[in-house]
């Protein structure tokens, strides 16, 4: 069994122990600020792979938007407030067709960026979450971190994943130090192709250059 594995088990029985929870998941946050490599409890398959096709972009609480309220506990409700009306209700409405109720998330980072992240929900016959239980998540959270920081460093399939090939070549010789020029030439592209790629590869990454890029992905 992996490392990531049996950190994944832990921290689901510590979490749910905790704070009853029907359902739980735990995932590792890659490079994009998106959630991949599940580990499940609780959780109906069809449930998670109807979030997977439909929903997570509309999910309040996926990474790239904890990572912006930069909390180590963070609970739905407060992150639908963030949210415009719309999106929140249809949000809400997926999950009311699962009976789920409320939902907290709990993040670890790793050198300042988030790592690795679990979801606790709540069924309807559990309740919401009090204030109480959240914040009783907190020392949890502090041993998930300690976890975090002595996993093996992700090799370069884990820190590209969620890229397309082309993409992930791009990275690759980005972080190698090569120009607009030199990219064109390797990758035999010309350069407004190149040009092209980099803009979004940038979107995606959430980054606004070469560096940041790099920096987002290897460091």
């Amino acid at each position: 069994m992996d490392t990531r594995h049996e950190l994944a088990r832990h921290c689901l029985s510590a979490f749910t122990r905790q704070v009853p929870a029907a359902r739980c998941a735990f995932y590792r946050i890659d490079a994009g600020l998106q959630a991949c490599d599940f580990q499940l409890q609780g959780m109906q398959a069809g449930m998670h792979d109807a979030y997977l096709d439909h929903y997570r972009w509309l999910d309040p609480l996926q990474p790239k938007v904890c990572a912006a309220i930069d909390q180590p506990v963070i609970a739905l409700r407060e992150a639908l407030a963030r949210q415009d009306t719309q999106t929140s209700s249809q949000y809400r409405d997926f999950l009311a067709r699962h009976q789920v109720v409320d939902v907290v998330e709990i993040i670890a980072q790793v050198d300042g960026r988030p790592a690795l992240g679990v979801s606790l929900l709540r069924h309807r016959r559990e309740g919401l979450f009090q204030p109480d239980e959240l914040q009783s998540l907190l020392p949890l959270h502090g041993l998930m971190q300690l976890a975090a920081q002595g996993l093996p460093a992700a090799s370069d399939e884990q820190r590209l994943h969620g890229l397309t090939p082309r993409e992930r070549q791009i990275a690759l010789l980005l972080r190698d130090g090569a120009s607009n020029k030199a990219l064109a030439r390797q990758l035999g592209l010309g350069l407004p192709t190149v040009k092209t790629h980099l803009i979004n590869l940038f979107r995606k990454l959430g980054v606004g250059s070469r560096t940041e890029l790099v920096a987002r992905l290897f460091l």
